[in-house]
C-alpha cells in the first residue's frame, strides 16, 4: 500500500475515534433539561458548587475557581446564593492581582444584589483595591525612569468614585474623596484636587477628614500660584484657605510652615501691585498710581513691596494725593 494511502487511512480512523470520544462527552440530563457536557457538570447542588470553587481559591487555583464560579452562574442561574457566587467572584479576581477587574465584580455585586449580605463587606473591599491601587502609585511616582507611573494613582481615583457613589455622605465615602484628592494632588493635577477637597469640607463638615482636606486645598492652591506678572488668584486663594485652616486648626503643627507660605503669597500680591502702580506712573496716570501705592502699604504693610512703595512716595512728594483735580498732570519729582 503507497504511503500517501497509509497516512489517510491513519489520519481518518484518528478523527472517527475522536469524533467517538468527543460524542461520548456528551449526554442528556433531566435536572437541566438540556444535553450538557460531563466533563462541565457542576457539582450536584449550588452550595456544593460554591463551595468547590472558594475551596479552589484558597489553594490559590484561582484560574479553576474562576472556571467554576462560572458553572455557577451557567447551572444554577436561579439559586438563592448567585450573590455569593458574585462576591466570589470579586475575590478571585483580587487574588489574581487583578484588582481593577475585582472591583468591578464587587460592583456588579452592588447593581444586582442591592440587600445582599455582602454590600458593606464589598465597599470595604473596594476601599482595600483602592488603597492598594494608591500605594502601588506613591512608589512609581517616585521612580524617575518608570512606564505608566501615573496609572495606579488613576486606578486609584476610579475605584474610591465606586465607594463614593456606592455610599455618599457616609465616613467611608469622606475618607475615599479625601483619598481622590490626595491621587490627583500626587498627580499634580491640582485643580481637580483642590475640588475634590472641598468636597471633602463641604460635603462631610463633621467628618475627620476636614482637617486633612483643608491643608490640601491649601497647599494646591500654593501650588497653583504664579510669579507676580501673572495673575494672583490662586495666590489669594492661598491667603484664603490658610486664613480658614488657621481659623479652624489654631493649634496644628503645620500652620506654621502654612503662615510661611501665606506670606510669600502676599509678597506676590504686593509685587504685582507694585508692578501696576509704576505702570500708571509711567504713563502719567498719577492719581492711579498713587492708588496703588497706598493699597499696597496699606493692605501688605510688611512686605518688601510695601517698603519700596514708602520709599517712592517719600522721595516723590510730586505726586498729590488722590482727591487732588491735577493729580493726572503733575510731573513726579
Amino acid at each position: 500500500m503507497p504511503m500517501h494511502t497509509r497516512i489517510a487511512l491513519l489520519m481518518t480512523l484518528i478523527v472517527c475515534l475522536g469524533g467517538i470520544d468527543a460524542y461520548a462527552q456528551w449526554t442528556w440530563t433531566p435536572q437541566t433539561g438540556r444535553w450538557v457536557n460531563l466533563k462541565r457538570l457542576p457539582k450536584e447542588t449550588p452550595q456544593l458548587q460554591l463551595e468547590h470553587a472558594r475551596g479552589l481559591m484558597l489553594e490559590g487555583e484561582y484560574g479553576k475557581a474562576w472556571r467554576e464560579s462560572n458553572k455557577f452562574v451557567d447551572f444554577y442561574e436561579d439559586s438563592d446564593l448567585l450573590d455569593d457566587n458574585q462576591f466570589l467572584r470579586g475575590e478571585i479576581r483580587m487574588g489574581q492581582g487583578k484588582w481593577l477587574e475585582g472591583a468591578k465584580e464587587f460592583q456588579s455585586l452592588i447593581s444586582a444584589y442591592p440587600d445582599t449580605d455582602h454590600y458593606d463587606e464589598a465597599i470595604e473591599k473596594q476601599y482595600e483595591i483602592g488603597d492598594l491601587y494608591f500605594e502601588r502609585g506613591q512608589i512609581k511616582i517616585k521612580q524617575r525612569w518608570t512606564l505608566w507611573k501615573k496609572r495606579p494613582l488613576k486606578r486609584a481615583v476610579e475605584v474610591y468614585s465606586m465607594v463614593i457613589e456606592n455610599q455618599p455622605f457616609t465616613a467611608n465615602a469622606a475618607k475615599a474623596q479625601y483619598q481622590v484628592g490626595l491621587c490627583r494632588y500626587t498627580t499634580k493635577h491640582y485643580l481637580e484636587a483642590a475640588f475634590d477637597y472641598r468636597r471633602v469640607i463641604e460635603d462631610y463638615p463633621g467628618s475627620d477628614w476636614v482637617d486633612e482636606a483643608s491643608f490640601g486645598l491649601a497647599e494646591c492652591y500654593y501650588d497653583m500660584s504664579l510669579p507676580p506678572e501673572y495673575d494672583q488668584t490662586p495666590s489669594q486663594l492661598t491667603i484664603d484657605a490658610i486664613n480658614s485652616f488657621g481659623d479652624r486648626y489654631p493649634d496644628d503643627e503645620r500652620l506654621a510652615s502654612l503662615r510661611e507660605k501665606q506670606r510669600e503669597m502676599q509678597e506676590r500680591i504686593a509685587q504685582q501691585q507694585l508692578v501696576n502702580a509704576r505702570f500708571y506712573e509711567k504713563r502719567r496716570k498719577f492719581a492711579a498710581a498713587k492708588i496703588y501705592y497706598e493699597l499696597l502699604i496699606e493692605k501688605y504693610p510688611d512686605s518688601d513691596a510695601a517698603t519700596e512703595a514708602r520709599d517712592h512716595l517719600e522721595a516723590h512728594q510730586g505726586i498729590r494725593h488722590i482727591g487732588s483735580p491735577k493729580a493726572d498732570v503733575v510731573a513726579v519729582q
